[in-house]
C-alpha cells in the first residue's frame, strides 16, 4: 500500500512514497508483526526527521544521523555487524550510501523494527509503533516527563493524522 499522496507541506513530500511503501511491505513480510507498520507512519517519521531532505546530517548521541530517516552512525554499524544483535537481517552500508534515499529508507525501517523490540523489553509489554518511533528517536523514557519529548511526538502524530485524514 502506498502512503497517502499528500506532501504535508514539503515540496518533495511525495517523492519517496514508492520506496517507503516497498520497504515497509518488505520488512512487514519478513517480521510479520501482529500489527503491521503503516507506510503513512513511516512517511510521517521521514517528515519529522529530515523534512524529506536527502543529504541532511544532524548531530546525535549515537553519532551523526544522516539522510531521510536519519540513520545514526551507531545504527549503521550495528545494522552491518555479522556478530551483533541483528545478524539475521544485516544491511551493510557505507557512510556515503546512508545518504542514498532507497538505502536510507530500507535501513531506517529495519532499524525501526529493531527499536520496536527494544521498546517491548523496556516497557515489558508489546510496544506500539509510536512507542517504537519514540525509542528510535531516543525519547521513549522521556515521554510524559519532558515537554520537548512530548512536543517531538506531537509533531509526528500531527503528520500521521494529516496523512490518515487525506487517505
Amino acid at each position: 500500500m502506498l502512503p497517502t499522496p499528500y506532501n504535508l507541506g514539503f515540496s518533495n513530500g511525495n517523492e519517496f512514497d514508492l520506496p517507503i511503501a516497498g520497504w515497509t511491505k518488505f520488512w512487514n513480510d519478513i517480521f510479520q508483526p501482529k500489527i503491521s507498520l503503516d507506510p503513512n507512519l513511516v512517511k510521517a517519521l521521514v517528515a519529522s526527521e529530515s523534512g524529506f531532505r536527502t543529504k541532511v546530517q544532524l548531530p546525535s548521541k549515537a553519532g551523526p544521523a544522516r539522510g531521510l530517516i536519519q540513520v545514526t552512525e551507531q545504527a549503521r554499524k550495528i545494522l552491518g555487524n555479522s556478530e551483533g544483535e541483528l545478524r539475521d537481517f544485516l544491511i551493510t552500508i557505507t557512510k556515503e550510501q546512508v545518504n542514498e534515499p532507497n538505502t536510507n529508507i530500507a535501513s531506517g525501517i529495519r532499524w525501526l523494527f529493531h527499536k520496536k523490540e527494544l521498546a517491548k523489553h523496556r516497557l515489558k509489554r508489546e510496544a506500539t509503533w509510536e512507542e517504537a518511533i519514540a525509542e528510535y528517536k531516543g525519547i521513549l523514557n522521556q515521554l510524559g516527563k519532558i515537554e520537548k519529548a512530548d512536543s517531538i511526538m506531537e509533531k509526528l502524530q500531527d503528520y500521521y493524522t494529516r496523512l490518515r485524514e487525506k487517505r
